[in-house]
């Protein structure tokens, strides 16, 4: 990874050391600010090269915040007539097509105000790794963080949930949890659910939140206001406040007990 300021790669946990916090990081919305349009053509031109679709307006027509990319596809097919096996028996040539023809451009100005301070911030704490949950398909979502110069905050050894491994956003978070604690857990056991916390802008990433019993952030920089976003643990308006709020919920779980040394660091990681 080449970010510049970004973290070295995390490493296996010995036995024995305190399990960090693991950020489970929304793109869209979250991350990066109206980056998604090369992606909702990639989209769109998949849809009508596997299922001939020509009316422009299918796409128009959805809200599509939140959604996993196999949801996006599936609701625009069925608002153009198409029955459901049809769907499900081409969504790999449509999600092979989408990866294949995603070309994002440069989306370094994309990135969301703040965001990068609030990454080196949540990181100099010592007790926190970052990975992603988001609705992109993997190979897209991983072009997105490249092209916008953020992709070495989001080590693919950590793995992350995907749109590509399930339709469903609220199956995102486990999908995300087992492979994290697969790759850095001595015992290979999912990551426990009362050390994540999930980041994101709707309330599909504050119900997944909800589904698999994990905390969350939710930003009001996306498509969604405070109001909208209401039933998450913690609501602020811009990236710059999200180490706060990770930093509350921390404190709340744990009663202070991961602030013990009075650098910040707690005990047992990133010595």
């Amino acid at each position: 990874m080449s970010t510049p300021g970004a973290p070295p790669a995390p490493a296996p946990l010995p036995a024995g050391a305190d399990v960090p916090w693991l950020l489970l990081w929304d793109i869209d919305g979250t991350l990066l600010l109206r980056a998604s349009a090369s992606h909702a053509h990639a989209v769109w031109d998949a849809l009508c090269e596997v299922h001939g679709l020509q009316d422009r307006e299918l796409l128009r027509n959805q809200r599509m915040a939140g959604m996993t990319d196999g949801q996006i596809a599936r609701e625009i097919l069925t608002a153009a007539g198409v029955d459901g096996p049809t769907v499900d028996r081409h969504a790999e040539t449509v999600r092979d097509r989408v990866c294949t023809t995603y070309v994002p451009g440069d989306l370094e100005t994309h990135v969301s105000p703040g965001l990068e301070d609030a990454l080196r911030t949540l990181s100099d704490r010592g007790d926190v790794v970052h990975s992603l949950v988001t609705g992109n398909f993997e190979r897209v979502a991983r072009r997105k963080l490249q092209a916008a110069g953020i992709d070495g905050w989001f080590d693919p050894r950590v793995g992350g949930g995907f749109g590509s491994d399930h339709e469903d956003r609220l199956l995102l978070p486990a999908t995300a949890r087992r492979r994290a604690g697969a790759a850095l857990l001595p015992d290979d056991r999912p990551w426990p659910a009362d050390r994540a916390i999930v980041i994101g802008d709707t309330p599909r990433d504050v119900a997944c939140a909800r589904h698999d019993g994990v905390r969350v952030i939710a930003v009001a920089t996306g498509s969604h206001d405070h109001g909208e976003l209401q039933d998450a643990d913690v609501v602020v308006h811009a990236a710059a406040e999200i180490p706060a709020a990770v930093a509350s919920l921390v404190e709340a779980a744990t009663g202070g007990a991961d602030r013990d040394d009075p650098t910040g660091r707690p005990a047992g990681v990133g010595a």
